[in-house]
């Protein structure tokens, strides 16, 4: 199947399901990531907020904070460019990006990407192989190709957001790891 179909035809899927469906399966997968050895022992975690029917990795972002970890959101710089800024509270110092999505000010700086060890990449689709399938503008492949090469990258995906094989091109970046519900 075609790249933009088979976004489409998934995003149609995660657009039907029911706030109970969101909540419950939101809730098991932030219950696996803070279980996760490498998150316990990770101090810089790349995070996201979500957007539409996304997994809502919210309450996960406030255990960072509260662990005393550092939570970094990306933000969108230009229409080819995010980079990734350090929050101290996920209820304010964020504005709606142009795509609707909440985002650190642009008054905040930068935070050096070689620092990051842990990336949480939200996707409209990945495969078994790792390949992740984005909205298409590129975003999340460009800024992951230039995180240090020990920095991880997991997934967040409803589990019928895995699928044995998506179209991937020498441009998209794998993830290490899927975590669904």
């Amino acid at each position: 199947m075609k790249k933009d179909l088979l976004r489409e035809s998934v995003l149609k899927k995660r657009k039907t399901l029911a706030s109970d469906e969101v909540k419950r399966a939101s809730e098991n997968i932030v219950t696996i990531l803070k279980k996760l050895p490498l998150i316990k022992e990770s101090n810089v975690i790349m995070s996201y907020m979500p957007y539409g029917n996304e997994v809502d990795i919210k309450p996960f972002n406030q255990w960072i904070l509260e662990s005393g970890k550092y939570l970094l959101l990306p933000r969108v710089l230009d229409n080819s460019t995010m980079d990734a800024v350090k929050v101290n509270d996920i209820i304010s110092g964020l504005v709606k990006s142009s795509f609707g999505i909440l985002e650190p000010a642009s008054d905040k700086e930068s935070f050096d990407i070689n620092l990051i060890d842990v990336v949480l990449v939200p996707g409209v689709a990945f495969d078994k192989q790792g390949n992740r399938m984005g909205h298409g503008r590129g975003y999340y492949d460009r800024f992951l190709s230039h995180c240090k090469s020990s920095t991880v990258f997991l997934g967040i995906a409803y589990s019928f957001q895995v699928l044995d094989s998506i179209p991937s091109d020498e441009y998209d970046i794998r993830v290490h790891k899927v975590i669904t519900e």
